[in-house]
């Protein structure tokens, strides 16, 4: 409902208007009602309106005085004049105060209802261009930080005065997560001189900040929904230096507000430490340790050290891709005791889409569960016996032929015989078996990418690198890398 005060010394009119028209069915609420001009520039100073109505002649306070003050406290306000007196100097300096239309006393129902729609359809229209232009300032901020339109980024520098080397007033990001609701940020942003420009993310904001720590530590204190335990915590990014780093900044931003959902953290504020002073990651675990490691646990112990490790990588600081790659890892090693194969991709697929901790640990302990029932069964003698040359022989070009031939079987027997006791095709445990033996050679050994894709079978070392980003959601190298010192991204 748009806010509206009736100003004028009647006491009569100042009754009667109210009960003239419909003031709810235009979506309009009388919020004040005033005989004293001078009473009535207190409470606009004070309280926003939409519409002022307002008498042209009275004792206190003539009104072309009144007007053009209470627009000054007001410049936004729709103004509608009224009087009972056909005096072209009044009606005038109404007028020059923007007003939308004139009223003469007594004051006729329809005019004044085409008088309150015209001043609603110019507040709809100031409102409407004033979002638009709201949406192409943060477009062309977004532009400006993420670095995609450099051929304007030093035009609009400049007429943001935001300088890079001035040490009085660094340059930095900050984020606001999911601000409830976003309209009071937007309004306390738009009102920040150290706030050059901001845009939206999605439901959440980053915000151009360029201050001094007296700056930023009042901001921080007098923002909206102030920080707490409760709230997701904003995110402070370190100072800036010229364009480039600016956008390496949004980007290590974007990859924050990410890591906050997904580990689902409700918790204060955090500052973003500098890329120098970036903590290691943690280290991927290799196939075999974590066999070793898994190989005794139950569903309920799985799940209990699965909830320990995802705290521990929170902790740490792990991005989602590490956090998502890990999950990759774990799946390979619960799925050898035998989840079905065509479980396998949904699994894969599900923890690349998992969008908080809470769904990752659940997908995982669902398997693990089934995995647990699944590996209780008894394999025959000629599973084991295929089971055993694949274990032995993984690094030839085995095929189920070749094996059906040593066992003296038919090749299509055997092959549903495989799959039916361990819910997997002689293919899929096979390759499943050569990407264990490839991640522990590429943690523990100093082979060549392509060696190791030889070594465990493949004479194609892209078809290698395919079925194992399939596997574990990254490169070899990546692993590698993260196996190493943590560095995958």
């Amino acid at each position: 409902m748009k806010k509206v005060m009736i100003v004028d010394d009647e006491y009569m009119l100042l009754r009667g208007l109210p009960k003239l028209i419909d003031w709810a069915r235009l979506g309009l609420t009388i919020v004040k009602t005033e005989q004293n001009p001078l009473k009535a520039l207190d409470w606009l100073a004070e309280n926003p309106v939409d519409i002022l109505l307002s008498d042209m002649n009275m004792p206190e306070l003539d009104g072309p005085t009144f007007v053009a003050k209470a627009k000054k406290l007001q410049p936004d306000m729709e103004l509608i004049v009224i009087s009972g007196y056909a005096d072209f100097d009044y009606v005038r300096a109404g007028l020059q105060q923007h007003a939308v239309n004139y009223l003469s006393k007594p004051v006729d129902t329809e005019e004044l209802v085409t008088a309150l729609e015209a001043a609603l359809k110019r507040i709809d229209e100031r409102q409407a261009s004033d979002h638009n232009a709201t949406l192409a300032a943060q477009a062309e901020m977004r532009a400006l930080v993420a670095g995609t339109d450099p051929g304007s980024a030093h035009d609009l520098l400049k007429r943001l005065e935001i300088v890079f080397t001035n040490p009085a007033a660094p340059v930095r990001l900050i984020a606001v997560l999911n601000p409830l609701p976003p309209t009071d940020l937007v309004d306390f942003l738009q009102e920040q001189a150290a706030v050059p420009g901001f845009f939206r993310e999605g439901q959440d904001f980053i915000i151009l900040f360029q201050g001094d720590d007296n700056q930023l530590n009042a901001f921080i204190n007098e923002a909206p929904q102030p920080i707490s335990s409760t709230r997701r915590p904003e995110l402070i990014g370190p100072t800036v230096s010229n364009m480039t780093t600016l956008t390496e900044a949004y980007h290590t931003m974007r990859g924050e507000i990410a890591r906050q959902y997904f580990f689902e953290t409700n918790a204060g504020l955090r500052r973003l430490p500098r890329p120098e002073e970036t903590e290691t990651m943690p280290t991927l675990p290799g196939f075999s340790e974590l066999r070793e490691t898994l190989g005794p646990l139950d569903p309920v112990a799985f799940k209990k050290w699965l909830v320990e490790q995802l705290e521990t990588l929170k902790e740490l600081n792990a991005t989602v891709a590490f956090t998502r790659q890990f999950a990759m890892i774990v799946l390979l090693v619960i799925s050898e005791k035998g989840t079905a194969s065509e479980r396998k991709p949904a699994a894969i697929n599900a923890i690349n889409q998992a969008q908080t901790v809470t769904k990752l640990t659940e997908i995982l302990a669902d398997i693990a569960q089934r995995a647990a029932q699944e590996s209780d069964r008894r394999y025959s003698r000629n599973v084991l016996a295929m089971r055993r040359l694949i274990q032995e022989r993984y690094g030839e070009p085995l095929t189920l032929a070749e094996v059906a031939d040593e066992l003296h079987l038919n090749a299509v027997y055997l092959g549903q015989l495989f799959k039916q006791e361990v819910g997997r095709s002689f293919s899929q445990y096979l390759n499943d078996w050569r990407m264990s033996i490839a991640i522990d050679l590429l943690r523990n050994s100093g082979e060549d990418v392509n060696q190791i894709a030889e070594r465990v079978g493949y004479q194609t070392p892209s078809y290698f690198y395919k079925l194992f980003k399939q596997q574990t959601g990254m490169s070899p190298r990546e692993y590698r890398a993260a196996a190493d010192n943590g560095t995958a991204d």
